[in-house]
């Protein structure tokens, strides 16, 4: 065989090869495109993608750092699958990307020598790793990388650059979006002034707390003398105490994966996924600390809350009414003198089941 043939022959495999590792490439940019428009939820986004990178690139592992908080805060969510630990899907938080990774502004293939560490704590240092970043192109930034390594060395080449930088400008849109899409939907939920949740958020609140624990305690909560408040001192004054209550409020139930709802006017409502005894423990500790509120000392003015409590399942089985029993025991301390924790009674229980019992037939 003559030599112009023989590197005719191998450009031919050369060229066969690059039209296997293209075909190869669209099938992957189809397969993701294919699963994300049947996927609404970005985790499972996240989760489908990582497996797909997984399968078709070959890699040891496959991260995907994503800032869903803005670009300016250095928080961080990072998905990934790695063989080192089954291929199982994990989320896990970080406050920066890793030293050496969040200066980069284009793709970079690290060599050996330059990797100087784990990403993550489970997973050893790898002999080969490239780095993506994810651009938003509306605010000229950086808000992601997405990392693959593998235990050999010079395992990524310029192809797999190509690809993944073509893959991260369609990663980089769907996060974009779902970060735009979170952000209507919270807007809608939220309550404007005080930044708890709105009434409109209530009864999709209580079916999740009750789905996702065994027990929920509901206090309803009323400010007391907030008419005074606003007629001596003014509304705006008077706005400044409910959110002082609301961020008072959200400060202690984050803690216990607690929720605070702004119930309409000068009413709140929390939520704990505690036991009652736990939960009242909770509680006082936010009804004495009103009391000391900043906003408070700055008007110069009392400022006191009175709550009544329901807890399900020790004190109500049926856990659709425990709002309005929490409701009718907020009642009874009202009538007490204000500034107090009602626990539910036998007589809140009766006041609701005839309330029930005109509501279905007309009649006491």
């Amino acid at each position: 065989m003559s030599k112009s043939l023989y590197i005719n022959k191998e450009g031919a495999i050369d060229l066969q090869k690059e039209l296997q590792r293209q075909k190869g490439m669209l099938w992957v940019l189809g397969e993701i495109m294919k699963a994300a428009f049947n996927i609404t939820e970005f985790k499972q986004l996240m989760e489908v993608m990582t497996d797909i990178l997984m399968g078709v690139m070959g890699v040891t592992t496959c991260y995907i750092w994503i800032n869903m908080e803005g670009t300016n805060a250095e928080h961080y969510t990072t998905f990934f699958r790695s063989n080192e630990i089954k291929n199982e899907f994990n989320e896990v938080n970080h406050s920066i990307l890793p030293k050496g990774i969040k200066e980069l502004k284009e793709v970079y293939v690290f060599d050996k020598d330059e990797i100087k560490g784990t990403l993550i704590h489970l997973i050893h240092v790898p002999s080969s790793r490239i780095v993506v970043p994810l651009k938003d192109f509306s605010e000229d930034s950086i808000f992601g990388m997405v990392i693959l390594e593998h235990k050999e060395e010079n395992f990524f080449t310029s192809y797999t650059a190509v690809f993944l930088e073509t893959l991260s400008v369609f990663i980089a849109s769907k996060a974009q979006n779902y970060k735009l899409f979170q952000s209507v939907t919270e807007k809608s939920i939220k309550d404007p002034l005080t930044e708890a949740y709105n009434r409109g958020y209530l009864n999709e609140a209580l079916n999740a707390m009750k789905g996702k624990y065994n027990d929920v305690t509901v206090a309803v909560i009323d400010t007391d003398n907030f008419k005074s408040i606003n007629d001596e001192l003014g509304h705006m004054e008077g706005d400044m105490v409910l959110k002082g209550i609301a961020q008072l409020a959200k400060g202690i139930v984050e803690e216990v994966s607690g929720e605070v709802i702004r119930y309409g006017g000068d009413e709140f409502i929390i939520m704990i996924p505690k036991g009652l005894a736990e939960a009242v423990h909770i509680l006082e500790e936010f009804r004495r600390s009103v009391h000391y509120l900043k906003v408070a000392y700055d008007l110069a003015t009392d400022v006191t809350v009175t709550l009544g409590i329901c807890a399900y399942p020790e004190m109500i089985i049926d856990y659709s009414q425990i709002l309005r029993v929490a409701d009718h025991a907020l009642l009874r301390g009202k009538a007490k003198g204000k500034n107090r924790i009602v626990l539910a009674s036998d007589e809140d229980f009766e006041v609701v089941k005839r309330t029930l019992s005109h509501d279905i037939t007309g009649v006491y």
